[in-house]
């Protein structure tokens, strides 16, 4: 009783209550992060009104349907392939030592009325990874992402999305991270450039973690006019433990031969 009335006190003291969990890092294995709202937006999303919200009811959310026949034609299928699923993405990956690296990426499409829909995809994920820490500090790298404008898609045709190479001369030639700590893009002209926190991934128990990412950068020159344009996105996910890491076969050959020598050096003390 003294030790339980002990622990409240400390509790509240702290400022938590006892039943709070601590956050608990993820070990190593298979996860899937589903991103479950967030927004997007040529300038600040988060700022209230400005951004764009996804629609996971639309149609246009599943495939890219080109209407005309001019023009570089889209490869693949775009969207997370479920229509009215309940998440706007779904990217699967394997972490190992706090390393991330990414088994499939998929993702639904960005309404927006300026240049019409516009459809992401990530055909090849060999680049894409990322850590998470032991805080929950948690980076993405969305290196192969692509993009698709509906209304240029005659004319520029799918571009890298995220990707820094901008013509002042400061675009970095990488792509831009997604984070839950703190990202920036630069000033476009008169408009001054400005910085999104995200949220460390917090410990929603049975195996799940949430928490939100954030990307702000500036338009590659792939994009013609738009090179250097200003743009932000938010991601709230959700990280679910999907498997432990398999124990490779010659592991378990080795400790069993292993077990075998032990028994046989017992045995010989023994007399036997």
């Amino acid at each position: 009783m003294k030790k339980t009335l002990l622990a409240t006190s400390i509790a509240l003291t702290l400022g938590t209550t006892a039943t709070e969990a601590a956050f608990t890092s993820l070990a190593d294995g298979a996860y899937q992060m589903a991103i479950t709202g967030g927004c997007f937006g040529f300038g600040n999303c988060v700022t209230l009104g400005t951004g764009i919200l996804w629609d996971n009811t639309n149609a246009g959310q599943t495939t890219f349907v080109q209407t005309v026949t001019a023009g570089p034609l889209p490869a693949g299928t775009y969207g997370s392939g479920i229509v009215g699923d309940g998440v706007m993405g779904v990217i699967d990956f394997n972490l190992s030592g706090g390393n991330i690296s990414v088994t499939s990426f998929s993702q639904d499409s960005y309404l927006n009325t300026a240049c019409g829909t516009f459809f992401l995809r990530g055909p090849d994920t060999s680049g894409m990874g990322g850590s998470i820490d032991a805080t929950g500090n948690m980076v993405f790298d969305p290196t192969g992402r692509l993009a698709l404008a509906a209304s240029f898609s005659t004319t520029l045709g799918e571009n890298p999305w995220n990707l820094d190479n901008g013509s002042d001369g400061l675009g970095t030639g990488l792509y831009e991270q997604f984070t839950t700590g703190t990202t920036s893009n630069r000033k476009k002209g008169v408009s001054p450039g400005f910085t999104l926190t995200g949220t460390t991934l917090q410990d929603a128990g049975a195996g799940i973690w949430t928490g939100t990412l954030v990307s702000a950068g500036n338009i590659g020159t792939t994009w013609g006019g738009f090179n250097l344009t200003q743009y932000s996105e938010e991601w709230n996910i959700k990280i679910t433990f999907t498997s432990a890491v398999p124990v490779p076969a010659a592991v378990w050959l080795f400790g069993s031969g292993l077990a075998g020598l032990v028994g046989v050096a017992r045995r010989r003390r023994s007399g036997g």
